[in-house]
C-alpha cells in the first residue's frame, strides 16, 4: 500500500515530485487511510493457489493484478510526458496556424492574379474597340475621300464638256456671222434668195 501510495503520489501528471517533502508525504499518509479497510478485523492476506499471490482479507473478492484475465493497473502519466504532450499540442496548433495563414495567403495571391489579368484582359479588349473604331473611321474618311474624287472628276468631265459645247458654239457663231456678213452684191438672184432664207434661220437660233 505504501509503495502504490508513493508511486501514485510522485506521478501525479501535474506536480510530480515538484512538492516539499511534509505536502509529499502529507498526501501518501491521505492515500493510505483511504485505502485502509472500514471493516473492523484487520487485514490478512489470503494466498492464491494458482499463482501464489496474496489478496486483502477484507476485501477477498477483489482480484490481484496478477490473476490470470486481470490487467495491471495503468500507471499514471508523468509530469515531463504530461509537458511533452502539451508542447506537442501547442506545435501542432502552431503548425496549423501556420499552414492555415500560408494557404490563405496562396488564396489571396491566386485572387490578385485573377484580377490582374482580368484587368490585362479589359484593357485588351478596350485596344481592340479603339482600333475597331479608329479603322472604321478611317475607312469612313476614305470612302469620303473616294466620293469626292468621283464627284471632282464627274464635275472636271462636265467641265470639259461645257468647255467643247462652248468651242462648238463659237465655231457655229463665227460661221453664223460670215453667212450674215457676206456681200450679197455680187450673189445671182436665186443664190440671194438662199442667202436670205439662211440668215432667217441664224436669227431665229440666236435671237428666240
Amino acid at each position: 500500500m505504501l509503495i502504490s501510495g508513493w508511486l501514485n503520489v510522485s506521478t501525479d501528471p501535474v506536480v510530480g515530485t515538484d512538492q516539499k517533502g511534509e505536502t509529499f508525504w502529507s498526501r501518501i499518509h491521505s492515500y493510505c487511510r483511504r485505502q485502509l479497510p472500514t471493516q473492523s478485523g484487520g487485514s490478512k492476506r489470503t494466498k492464491v493457489s494458482a499463482t501464489r499471490a496474496y489478496s486483502s482479507s477484507s476485501n477477498p473478492e477483489t482480484p490481484l493484478a496478477d490473476e490470470p484475465g486481470v490487467d495491471s493497473p495503468v500507471r499514471p502519466q508523468g509530469s515531463k510526458k504530461s509537458k511533452r504532450r502539451g508542447k506537442g499540442k501547442a506545435q501542432m496548433s502552431e503548425d496549423f496556424s501556420e499552414r492555415k495563414l500560408l494557404v490563405v495567403k496562396k488564396l489571396s495571391l491566386m485572387e490578385d492574379i485573377k484580377n490582374v489579368r482580368e484587368k490585362e484582359l479589359m484593357e485588351r479588349e478596350k485596344e481592340r474597340e479603339e482600333e475597331k473604331e479608329h479603322r472604321a473611321k478611317i475607312m469612313a474618311i476614305k470612302e469620303k475621300e473616294l466620293q469626292i474624287q468621283a464627284a471632282m472628276k464627274e464635275q472636271e468631265l462636265q467641265t470639259q464638256r461645257y468647255i467643247k459645247e462652248m468651242e462648238i458654239k463659237a465655231k457655229e457663231r463665227e460661221m453664223d456671222m460670215q453667212i450674215l456678213n457676206a456681200d450679197t452684191s455680187t450673189m445671182s438672184e436665186k443664190r440671194r434668195a438662199l442667202h436670205e432664207i439662211a440668215c432667217e434661220k441664224i436669227m431665229v437660233k440666236w435671237f428666240t
